[in-house]
Formats: structure tokens, C-alpha cells, sequence
């Protein structure tokens, strides 16, 4: 059984490809659920277009690859590439000009099937199943107890011949 896997790009961001990289190494591996915690506390511009990202391709494998169950997804494949620097000039003294380079990156998420985790996730599932029915059985073949009538209450006789209540006293205004 192979896993199944999805992916998303995200082209021309407006980051450096090695500011990035950082962000993209710490989710490498994880599962889906621990990097997006990770993403979210992370203080980066980077982290929050990867946790987009993220998003998209957690979204892609469960429409267009139809994955159940998106708990046993994992971030197989990270990479951050550079794209190409938007340049742009600086007025300098004496009438030159120099060139300021804006970085972009391109980044790109590969998710997939954690077939180890998809297997406990079923085995699980499986145990519960059979500990529901093997207990559901065991209410079956137990008999019912018939219910005992209960015995009249007899009357006690302090409660019987209980002192009077005082009247309430009106306000007076």
C-alpha cells in the first residue's frame, strides 16, 4: 500500500529564501497538527505564509487525493528556493544611483499519509469497537434483577407533634 501524497506552492513571496529555510526546517517531519502549532507561536513573516501553505495542502489531499482522515497526514517534503530579486533604486550623492534587491522565494509543501500512524489510528478504532461490543454482550446475558417493593415509611412521632410556627411579624412603616 503506498501513501498518498499532496502538495502546494506558494511563488514570488516576498521573503528571502534564507529567512525561509528557518521556518521550513523546524516543521520538516512533523505531523500536520505539530506544525501548525509550530508556525503559529513562530514570530517569522515566513512562518505565516508557511502555515498557509500548510493550510492549502492539507486542503488539496483532502479534495483532490480524498484523504479520510487528515490526523494521519504528515510534512513529508519542505524546500524553499529563491526566486528572482526585484531590483530597485536608491538615490545616492553626485547623481548616482545604486540598486537595492528585494529577495523572493519560492516555497513548496509535500504532505503524506503517515502509514504507521493511519495503522495504530485503525487498531485503535478497532479495540474500541470490540470492547463496546464484548460489553454490550455482557449487559445482555447478565439477568435483571427484579425490583423490590419498598417498605412503607412509618410515621415518626416527633414529626407528628411538631410545634406550631410563630406568626410574622407586619413592618411597620
Amino acid at each position: 500500500m503506498e501513501a498518498i501524497e499532496a502538495s502546494a506552492t506558494l511563488r514570488f513571496t516576498r521573503v528571502s529564501a534564507q529567512k525561509a529555510r528557518l521556518a521550513a526546517d523546524m516543521i520538516r517531519g512533523k505531523s500536520v497538527a505539530d506544525a501548525k502549532s509550530l508556525l503559529s507561536f513562530s514570530p517569522q513573516k515566513s512562518a505565516a505564509l508557511l502555515l498557509k501553505l500548510l493550510d492549502s495542502a492539507v486542503a488539496n489531499a483532502e479534495n483532490n487525493k480524498k484523504v479520510e482522515d487528515i490526523d494521519v497526514l504528515e510534512v513529508w517534503r519542505v524546500w524553499v528556493n529563491q526566486g528572482p530579486a526585484l531590483r530597485r533604486q536608491i538615490q545616492r550623492a553626485r547623481g548616482r544611483a545604486d540598486v537595492i534587491r528585494r529577495p523572493t522565494a519560492h516555497m513548496t509543501i509535500v504532505v503524506r499519509e503517515n502509514l504507521k500512524a493511519k495503522e495504530e489510528a485503525r487498531a485503535k478504532l478497532e479495540a474500541m469497537k470490540a470492547k463496546k461490543a464484548a460489553k454490550k454482550v455482557k449487559k445482555e446475558a447478565a439477568p435483571k434483577a427484579p425490583k423490590a417493593a419498598k417498605a412503607p415509611k412509618a410515621e415518626e412521632p416527633a414529626a407528628a407533634e411538631a410545634k406550631p410556627k410563630k406568626p410574622r411579624k407586619k413592618k411597620e412603616s
